[in-house]
């Protein structure tokens, strides 16, 4: 009996590699993952041009004036990758006017030179900015008209949105101040704030 049992054993032995080399290995079907979207690098560099329309309100010797105002603006920004520079020229058009002692006061235009630094937020922009101005002061009585204009520092911050990698939206604050006004003697003091649309080439 123990010698059948060796044999058989033997004889398992033996027919096991045959047996083995029968198996076939499973195939592993290639994993292919799916594609990862990219999100598109936002980049501020370039020109714009655009629009803008707002409130504006204008204070000087002891008399306030307000109103609306609307212009064009134009500029440049440079993306460094954080952080963004930029300048930018613009110009408004303005009624900020009230009548004091049946004098009509008015102020009607505003032209800016800006400096911007910025934070970039990817499709958005947060920025301070700083520069020079200079405004028209129009005073009427009647048919009898006369024109001032003098220079001043600006400051303030806003704000840009990208809505498309061509258009962008925003918002602006700004402080202006001429010190001793065409000489007067007095400082004109503008804040405005506006609205704008740019179109970045």
């Amino acid at each position: 009996m123990k010698k059948y049992l060796g044999s058989a054993a033997i004889s398992a032995l033996l027919a096991a590699p045959a047996f083995a080399g029968n198996l076939q290995e499973p195939v592993v079907e290639p994993i292919i993952a799916a594609p990862v979207q990219v999100q598109p690098i936002s980049d501020w560099t370039g020109f714009y041009v655009g629009g803008q329309l707002g409130y504006g309100e204008a204070s000087g010797a002891d008399e306030d004036v307000s109103g609306g105002l609307g212009g064009l603006h134009a500029g440049y920004l440079y993306d460094l990758g954080q952080w963004v520079i930029g300048g930018e020229l613009d110009y408004d058009w303005a009624d900020m006017s009230d009548t004091f002692g049946g004098v009509e006061v008015k102020v009607d235009e505003i032209a800016r030179l800006k400096l911007i630094g910025g934070y970039d937020l990817g499709n958005g922009l947060l920025y301070a900015t700083a520069g020079a101005f200079n405004a028209n002061l129009n005073a009427s009585v009647g048919s009898l008209e006369t024109n001032v204009d003098d220079n001043g520092w600006l400051a303030g911050i806003g704000y840009k949105h990208k809505f498309t990698e061509n258009w962008v939206g925003g918002v602006e604050a700004l402080y202006h101040k001429a010190s001793d006004f065409d000489d007067s003697g007095e400082d004109l003091k503008i804040k405005t704030l506006t609205a704008r649309i740019s179109y970045k080439f």
